[in-house]
């Protein structure tokens, strides 16, 4: 019998409550196997209910009795090791349905490829992390039941698993750690269960808001409420099989604003909704920013555009520009065929993201801004004459040395671990994709899968061959839970590796 350590049996005891979240998922889902008489999908989501309810009860039952405090280490571990699993059993219902539909004569090739657990899984870590690769031909050729199970994930992901199972469920470890580990860290209520519940609340009413507009402005319902998800989610999975390019410019100029609403935090969103203090988005440092770097990428993608192909592409450029600063991932256009400098640029903006809290990936604007304000403060520092002060400012608030530069560490460090991973999944990758492909090809796809985005130059394809893949699988799981945890996890399993090796 294995013997676990107190913590190990903490994060075994929350791991196997965090499982439990696509057998619910699955089990909620089965309403659109019955709406649209696809009877055949039921079986492969009960499936997946009895996966992860088994998997999960088995992991909690096995130390449920036990209990005890773990430190933040410990709770990002259980925070990677969840967002590592569920997207395996996530995989389920595509593996099942496409292997079920397979002897068919008229089974489109979109759903043959999923037979393929590579693109099960990828298409899976993808709906989780909120990220919109796809590897998917054409999201239209899917049954209903796999077009709802891809925008379900993508919507739930987008809020984040460990929201989801702190307002249902009673994890051993100490809610806010988790609650931090995910990447969040500002409460909204008095207790981080209040939060939630409060995000849960605000949520909600954006993606009925958003589902209410399109349906109104023409979309046909079913597209409606599965780009509502999808879209709040800042996701970018679509159901018709050309993005947001299959619909009208206003239906496209509809969306840039509820792109725009899931980039900004969930603090603000209250605020806006129970006080209706609008003056924060623009009072608030990062805010402002926030639209200066949409009114001013937008404007450089216009006149690079019209460099590259004579035409501003007003909708284009503006909708693709808010889609990446967002990291929501929907396209108008395909921007494989777009200016090298242009897709670099759209790279950038992937990587800095929206604002912290909200539903995007990146760095985030907080942090951007912060490393800026670093720059300016060593610059005024090797300036002081001997008699000065130096005054640290962040968002209208003061800080003393010690706060400002324990601020600049923050962000300085998860900048370069993004760099980084973001530099070897670029090398890697570039030896794994078709030769056709060029260098800013795999740095916009990278940069999309590390960030969270979703856009694509065409290499996120069933085709491409499994290590890619992984490639990417890898980078979208740190991206979404921004690096840290997964490099824990990780490392404790290597070093669990490495004591098992030396004791034989």
């Amino acid at each position: 019998m294995i013997k676990l350590r107190p913590y190990t049996k903490t994060i075994v005891r929350d791991v196997g409550l965090m499982l439990h979240i696509p057998g619910g998922m699955a089990l909620v889902s089965l309403w659109v196997c019955v709406a649209f008489r696809e009877f055949y999908a039921i079986a492969p989501f009960l499936l997946t209910s009895l996966v992860s309810f088994g998997i999960g009860q088995l992991l909690y039952r096995s130390v449920h009795q036990y209990s005890e405090e773990a430190h933040l280490r410990h709770a990002m571990i259980t925070v990677a090791l969840s967002w590592g699993l569920i997207p395996l059993v996530g995989a389920i219902p595509f593996l099942a349905i496409s292997s079920h539909l397979a002897p068919l004569p008229e089974i489109s090739d979109t759903l043959l490829r999923f037979q393929n657990p590579w693109n099960a899984i990828f298409e899976a870590f993808s709906g989780f992390t909120s990220t919109g690769l796809t590897m998917a031909l054409n999201p239209r050729e899917l049954p209903y039941s796999l077009q709802w199970w891809r925008s379900f994930m993508e919507w739930i992901g987008g809020v984040g698993t460990i929201v989801l199972m702190l307002s249902v469920l009673d994890p051993s470890t100490e809610p806010f750690q988790l609650y931090n580990a995910e990447g969040r860290s500002r409460r909204i209520a008095l207790t981080v269960t209040g939060t939630v519940r409060r995000i849960w609340k605000i949520y909600l009413i954006y993606t009925g808001v958003c589902i209410a507009v399109l349906g109104v402005l023409g979309m046909p319902w079913w597209e409606a409420l599965n780009h509502g998800l999808t879209v709040i989610s800042t996701g970018g999975f679509d159901v018709a099989g050309e993005s947001m390019s299959a619909y009208s410019p206003v239906i496209q100029l509809a969306i840039v604003p509820m792109m725009i609403a899931g980039a900004v935090g969930f603090a603000i969103h209250d605020r806006l909704l129970r006080h209706r203090q609008f003056s924060l988005l623009w009072k608030q440092e990062e805010y402002r920013t926030l639209w200066l770097l949409l009114g001013g990428g937008t404007l450089i993608l216009f006149l690079e555009n019209y460099w590259f192909q004579g035409s501003f592409l007003w909708i284009d450029s503006l909708f693709q520009w808010v889609s990446a600063l967002t990291t929501c991932g929907f396209n108008t256009v395909k921007v494989e065929t777009w200016s090298a400098s242009a897709k670099l640029l759209l790279s950038v903006a992937m990587a800095i993201g929206g604002a912290a809290g909200s539903t995007v990936g990146g760095l985030k604007i907080k942090r951007v801004l912060t490393l800026y304000k670093g720059v300016l403060w060593h610059f005024r520092r090797i300036s002081l004459r001997p008699h000065q002060l130096m005054r640290y400012q962040l968002d209208g608030k003061s800080f003393g040395e010690a706060e400002a530069y324990r601020r600049i560490e923050g962000a300085a460090v998860l900048a370069v671990l993004w760099m980084s991973w973001l530099a070897i999944g670029v090398m890697v990758l570039n030896y794994l994709v078709p030769e056709k492909y060029q260098l800013s090809d795999t740095i916009f796809e990278a940069a999309s899968a590390l960030s969270g985005v979703g856009l694509s130059t065409g290499i996120s394809h069933p085709d491409l061959q499994w290590g890619g893949k992984l490639v990417l699988i890898l980078l979208m799981w740190m991206g979404r839970l921004e690096i840290i945890p997964v490099m824990l996890l990780l490392g404790s399993l290597m070093r669990r590796m490495k004591a098992s090796l030396f004791k034989f």
